[in-house]
């Protein structure tokens, strides 16, 4: 066979397969070349990053919510609060801004709950505290995750 033609040949094979396979297959085969979602998403956060997470989530949700105890989880993830929210904890973490966007949204999407009663807490606490007379000399407890 003349090496033109084996060349024809096979390009027409491969597109061949390309059109007549589904296109869920062709994407399973693309996996291999490309990264998969799992291998891009970031790493868990440690546990001074938790606190940070926190921290800025908290504030973030006191500024662009207008009665923040009575937020739900939907609330941690609008736009202004993630916004604020990434700018702050990136701002403390020395992260670029888009990778602690996406750690603080892979944060929210599995600990909303968790983060609004730390925020409850933290806002209780503070409350209480600064209402107490001579409670500025008490040491602080840290703040849980």
């Amino acid at each position: 066979m003349n090496p033109c033609r084996l060349k024809q040949f096979t390009v027409a094979a491969m597109l061949s397969l390309l059109f007549l396979c589904p296109p869920e297959l062709r994407a399973q085969g693309l996996s291999s070349l490309m990264p998969n979602a799992a291998q891009q998403a970031p790493a868990a956060l440690t546990g001074g990053q938790q606190s940070l997470a926190n921290q800025a989530l908290c504030a973030a949700l006191g500024s662009q919510v207008p009665n923040p105890a009575s937020a739900d989880p939907s609330a941690l993830s609008s736009p202004g609060v993630m916004s604020a929210a990434a700018a702050s904890f990136a701002g403390s973490t020395q992260l670029p801004l888009p990778s602690a966007t996406e750690l603080l949204k892979g944060y929210v999407a599995q600990h909303a709950t968790n983060i609004l009663a730390s925020c409850a807490v933290s806002n209780a606490t503070s409350g209480l505290t600064s209402q107490l007379p001579g409670a500025a000399s008490l040491p602080q407890l840290p703040k849980l995750p």
